[in-house]
């Protein structure tokens, strides 16, 4: 039987958490963008307590506690997008987890939503021009591709490895962006290699575009790399 959701997700925690251990040293920089109160955080702030971090959160109650329970944290209060400013933004009150810029296909019908707003801001302006970071884990529901659109130059100083939430293009397609979109900005844009979390841990090859499709039917949670394994363009065609 398969496993459900919340499994499923414990699963990703479980194996983001050692993709963390093996990437991010005692003083490794870190951004942890859709941070929630800090589940994911916290793990960065233990394997480098010596470090700096950032949590990028725009619900105010999450940020607050987040703030309080992790206080060497930098958290940065606005939702990350390509533009800066004030932006509506969905609150999902039943399911605080599913919030974002869009509205999005949710797993219940019954989801109860709030629109408020909220400050939008790049991670260009956010990280400043001297870190390099090492680590990113993105989780914004669907805005993704945005938020990698305002962090090109920190992507490029810094080539951090970035474990983020894909759920194709059904949870995109609001934002007005696809799966294509996000192959072409990370792999032929920004020579990232994209691997499941499974596979990069096994140092198995990266995905193909062909093969990014597939396994999305299966997995919602990716890693890209700028290191690992061989070129993309010489597994072409290898799934």
């Amino acid at each position: 039987m398969a496993a459900g959701p919340a499994q499923r997700n414990e699963d990703y925690d479980r194996l983001t958490v050692e993709i963390i251990e093996r990437v991010c040293g005692r003083t490794a920089v870190s951004v942890d963008l859709g941070a929630g109160v800090g589940e994911i955080t916290q793990h960065l702030v233990r394997v480098a307590p010596e470090g700096t971090h950032f949590a990028i959160e725009p619900l105010p109650a999450l940020a607050d506690e987040l703030a309080d329970r992790l206080p060497s944290v930098t958290v940065v209060r606005a939702a990350a997008a390509d533009t800066a400013g004030p932006h509506s933004y969905v609150h999902v009150v039943s399911n605080p987890g599913y919030s974002g810029l869009r509205q999005r296909p949710y797993d219940r019908p019954t989801e109860t939503l709030r629109e408020i707003t909220v400050e939008t801001v790049r991670l260009d302006d956010v990280i400043p021009t001297d870190v390099r970071v090492d680590l990113i884990k993105i989780d914004i529901e669907g805005g993704e591709v945005l938020a990698l659109r305002g962090a090109r130059d920190t992507l490029r100083r810094g080539r951090p490895v970035i474990v983020f939430e894909h759920g194709g293009d059904e949870v995109m397609r609001e934002y007005g962006t696809t799966t294509d979109d996000l192959w072409s900005l990370l792999v032929e844009e920004l020579s990232y290699q994209v691997f499941t979390l499974p596979a990069w841990l096994a140092g198995r090859r990266p995905l193909t575009r062909a093969s990014l499709t597939t396994a999305l039917e299966l997995d919602w949670y990716f890693v890209a790399d700028c290191a690992a394994g061989s070129t993309t363009t010489d597994q072409k065609g290898l799934d």
